[in-house]
């Protein structure tokens, strides 16, 4: 549990950390899911495997993220509502490539 809230903790820096909270490129998106993904990588011990599908994870979740995350810095209810939504989503396929400590 307390490497997944790292994760999460992670994840929602690494969205707000866009220069002056611009919408990312393609390209940022990528390299932020990729650093995401080997900081998990180095904490979890992923296979290649698993690495690539929480890779995919990861850079599904930050696109999303993506279009709201403006919103979610001004504190828009509707946009936090959202990021939590596929906040949940990300955790929930997680859940299905991570062993069942690696999750925790």
């Amino acid at each position: 549990m307390k490497t997944m809230k790292l994760a999460v903790m992670l994840v929602a820096l690494a969205a707000i950390s866009a220069e002056s909270y611009a919408a990312m490129n393609l390209t940022d998106v990528r390299r932020e899911a990729r650093f995401l993904t080997d900081r998990m990588g180095h904490e979890l011990g992923l296979s290649n495997r698993q690495y690539n599908d929480v890779y995919e994870i990861n850079f599904d979740f930050l696109y999303q993220v993506n279009e709201v995350i403006d919103d979610v810095v001004y504190g828009y209810d509707d946009a936090i509502d959202y990021y939590y939504y596929l906040l949940d989503l990300r955790n929930e396929d997680l859940m299905y490539v991570l062993r069942s400590g690696q999750y925790r």
